[in-house]
């Protein structure tokens, strides 16, 4: 998939990971926020999703709990398996703003050499497979 003009702000999913980024985005699920439809089981029984769902926060980031024990158990594990640090990520609400962080991760996120989405469990562009440091 080519990287869009904007990002919609719904792709900013509850513990900091922008959806566009990860390879199950329209493959075929449609985004944390957006809907369940071809969510795996896993996702479907994120815990940090249910927290969120439970208490009407935007994003964990805003939470007067953050960062929580489960956001850091998260985030240790999405740094292991993909050096992604998810609790930074959401951190980044507080202070970038959603406006901002959706252009910033739209650039981190860009394939600079065809304009597609790099996906951050392979780090390869989704259109021509570029890989990224």
């Amino acid at each position: 998939m080519k990287m869009p003009d904007e990002l919609d702000s719904k792709l900013l999913a509850p513990c900091g990971i922008n959806c566009i980024s990860c390879e199950k985005y329209q493959n075929p699920c449609a985004g944390c926020l957006i809907s369940d439809d071809g969510k795996s089981k896993a996702s479907l029984k994120c815990k940090i999703k249910a927290c969120f769902d439970s208490k009407n926060f935007s994003y964990c980031g805003r939470c007067s709990e953050f960062p929580c024990p489960l956001m850091k158990k998260h985030s240790k594990k999405y740094v292991k398996r993909h050096d992604l640090n998810t609790l930074e990520s959401a951190k980044r609400i507080k202070t970038t703003g959603i406006g901002r962080m959706m252009s910033g991760d739209r650039e981190k996120w860009l394939c600079p050499n065809c304009g597609g989405v790099v996906k951050f469990q392979t780090k390869a562009c989704s259109e021509c497979g570029f890989k990224v440091d």
